[in-house]
């Protein structure tokens, strides 16, 4: 196993393009160590790039908010920034693991590990986010909701990046209501079996945008958008509780594993979406 440090962005990328065999990028190390720790990677070249300032910033313009790659969760909790222009994504992320792990994992480690279960990835999915990706000789910004293909695969190319996640603020002081809920085992520092983000906004009560995503219910977190349909445009009398569950079910496909039975999962979820809906 070889250990390689940049100086900084441009030879992080460099780094990159030049080597031919897999390598591993090494920020918080919350996922990573436990790997290398339990044998999963054992030859395979490590890059640490923790240290690069270049990708730990945060940035505010007019229409959009640009957070970097190795931005922490405790960063994102404590930052006035987010504060003052995504509130909703600072309160759902306040029981993220414990205070030792928010100092150390990154937005962007949490989105390029791939997981499920991530617990950054239906809150992002609902805001609309988009990643910028970089390589030495280009960069492309692309959809959150288009980033991943399957279980831990993704548009990214083996050059290239997550250097920003990007937040845009045109439409999210439109929704009048806003859910995140993680389910687990317990409180916190849990592993979600089900997880919901929705945003809402009415009028007289018709429901005139309605966004929803799922976490740990498919083999990646993914948007709602036959259950979006369907809601958008209609009364809250109208709403037919039976075909919001059928299309439910086309949807999400959860899996009964050592956690949690895929039935329970799927009640779960629907009984969120429920009384989101009617409350």
């Amino acid at each position: 196993m070889k250990f390689y440090k940049p100086d900084n962005l441009n030879e992080l990328l460099g780094y990159i393009n030049n080597l031919e065999n897999k390598f591993y990028l090494l920020a918080g190390g919350t996922d990573i160590n436990v790997q290398i720790k339990n044998g999963f990677i054992n030859d395979e070249e490590i890059i640490y790039i923790n240290h690069l300032d270049e990708l730990r910033n945060i940035e505010d313009s007019e229409r959009e908010l640009k957070l970097g790659t190795l931005v922490t969760f405790a960063e994102i909790l404590n930052s006035d920034l987010i504060s003052n222009n995504f509130p909703f994504l600072q309160e759902s992320l306040k029981n993220f693991a414990s205070p030792l792990l928010q100092n150390m994992a990154t937005i962007g480690g949490n989105i390029a590990n791939g997981s499920p279960t991530a617990d950054v990835l239906p809150l992002l999915l609902v805001l609309e986010a988009k990643l910028e990706l970089v390589s030495s000789n280009s960069s492309r910004v692309v959809e959150i909701k288009d980033y991943f293909t399957g279980y831990k695969k993704t548009l990214l190319k083996s050059d290239e990046i997550i250097k920003n996640i990007i937040l845009s603020k045109d439409k999210y002081h439109l929704f009048t209501k806003k859910l995140y809920k993680k389910v687990g085992a317990r409180n916190a520092l849990t592993i979600a079996k089900a997880a919901i983000a929705c945003l809402i906004k009415t009028n007289n009560q018709v429901i005139e945008d309605f966004v929803i995503a799922a976490g740990s219910l498919n083999e990646f977190a993914r948007r709602l958008y036959r259950v979006e349909n369907y809601l958008i445009g209609k009364k809250f009398s109208e709403l037919d509780y039976t075909e919001i569950e059928t299309l439910l079910r086309k949807e999400i496909t959860p899996i009964s594993d050592i956690r949690s039975d895929k039935e329970y999962r799927f009640q779960v979820f629907y009984n969120l979406l429920e009384n989101f809906l009617t409350v």
